[in-house]
């Protein structure tokens, strides 16, 4: 059975009761960082030979100094291994720029230091030997050492089919993000052989689906993250203005807050999408899920200045991704597929999917698209069918036989 890590995460905003905890430890192993990253400075500007990290861990724990003995001893490890792989980079990217320097538009900076004081903050990790999951009567509780006085935190992981592997405390503009990294083992389910759900992305219609399982395919409503983005670059348009009259700044607060609002809010409508269709797919019994995905996400066509700025502004590798592991949890089959010409093309008819000099079927009003077989469907189910062709050569067949209907069926997500 395939073993695979997963991530639960939690955000902590300033009226949580751990947000001070946290804002304290993340700032000290920021102070660990800047000490051990000035040490490793100064032996590349001496021209020395880099300690290695095993052997600095060790000297600094025997030295006791200040900022590694504040923290738990492998949280303070975790720290310096994170610095190390930031110099494994630099060392990388100098490599590659001594060999061709015309790759790069200027030479690589050595790592930079956090930012000084209480305002700088750094990525504080657990190992599973320090954090624990422990049961309380009908939930599980994350619970950290007593040193760093975070309080549990409630998790949804099982752990009798669940392992904890780590915790990460990863500081933002306005909250904390506490990553809960655990592994569990992919699921074993029975799915109908050669069964698909055929998936094109959009922008009103986020997702249409057709599937082979089901009598109609499904659209998932995309107005909501179209608004979110429409609300997201009106207001950060207008904190801009404010920001550079003022004091000639183009990052403030305000504008950080916004940002994570806006990324919670995308996050979230991604992770209901994605979950929405893989478990469709397990009710259904559906093997394969099949995704469109356009290189350059039709930035090359011009529709329109909103509709262009809404476009750049969607995630869809994002969506994508999610989509991918949660199948891989489920044991779905997930292919990503090039959609050329699955809109254009009349798949009814089984028309090539090529550049035509006339194509069989056409548009005839906002969102309908003409087969020439006298059908009258749904435009992006016409472009959902034609990515299923890209993969199964007799997909159209096969959903006539299986009955499936044309008329698709608005699905509105809770945002």
């Amino acid at each position: 059975m395939k073993t695979l890590q997963r991530v639960e995460r939690h955000i902590i905003k300033p009226y949580n009761k751990n947000y001070n905890s946290l804002l304290l430890l993340a700032n000290k192993t920021k102070n660990l960082y800047n000490y051990v990253n000035y040490l490793l400075r100064q032996d590349f500007i001496t021209k020395k030979p880099q300690i290695k990290e095993y052997d600095l861990s060790k000297k600094l724990a025997s030295e006791k100094q200040f900022d590694y003995k504040e923290l738990p001893s492998q949280t303070a490890q975790q720290t310096i291994k994170l610095l190390y792989k930031d110099w494994k980079s630099f060392f990388k990217c100098l490599k590659s720029y001594q060999k061709d320097k015309n790759k790069f538009t200027s030479n690589p900076k050595l790592p930079k230091y956090k930012r000084k004081g209480e305002k700088g903050h750094h990525i504080a990790i657990f190992t599973n030997q320090q954090a624990k999951i422990k049961q309380y009567k009908n939930f599980n509780k994350i619970v950290f050492p007593k040193s760093v006085n975070i309080k549990s935190i409630i998790t949804k992981i099982d752990t009798n089919i669940s392992s904890l592997k780590q915790v990460r405390i990863i500081p933002k503009a306005t909250c904390f993000i506490v990553e809960i990294v655990y592994e569990t083992n992919q699921l074993a389910i029975n799915y109908v052989k050669n069964s698909f759900l055929s998936c094109d992305l959009g922008l009103n219609n986020f997702v249409t689906t057709i599937d082979t399982q089901s009598k109609q395919p499904l659209i998932i409503n995309g107005k909501g993250i179209k608004s979110i983005n429409q609300y997201y670059n009106k207001k950060k348009a207008y904190l801009q203005a404010i920001a550079k009259k003022s004091n000639n700044r183009f990052i403030t607060k305000q504008l950080l807050k916004l940002l994570n609002f806006r990324e919670n809010k995308l996050n979230d409508f991604l992770h209901k999408a994605s979950n929405f269709l893989v478990k469709y797919c397990v009710k259904h019994s559906i093997e394969t899920l099949i995704i469109g995905k356009n290189k350059e996400w039709k930035k090359e066509i011009n529709l329109g200045a909103k509709n262009n700025q809404s476009f750049t502004s969607i995630p869809y590798e994002n969506f994508i991704s999610k989509l991918a592991y949660k199948c891989e949890t489920y044991g779905i089959n997930f292919v990503l597929t090039e959609e050329n010409y699955t809109s254009k093309c009349d798949h009814l008819a089984n028309e090539k999917m090529k550049h035509q000099e006339k194509y069989l079927g056409k548009r005839i009003k906002r969102g309908l698209f003409k087969s020439s077989t006298n059908k009258i469907l749904n435009a992006d189910v016409n472009g959902a069918i034609g990515i299923a062709r890209k993969v199964f050569h007799n997909a159209v067949q096969t959903l006539v036989d299986s009955g499936t209907a044309f008329v698709p069926i608005k699905i509105n997500l809770a945002f």
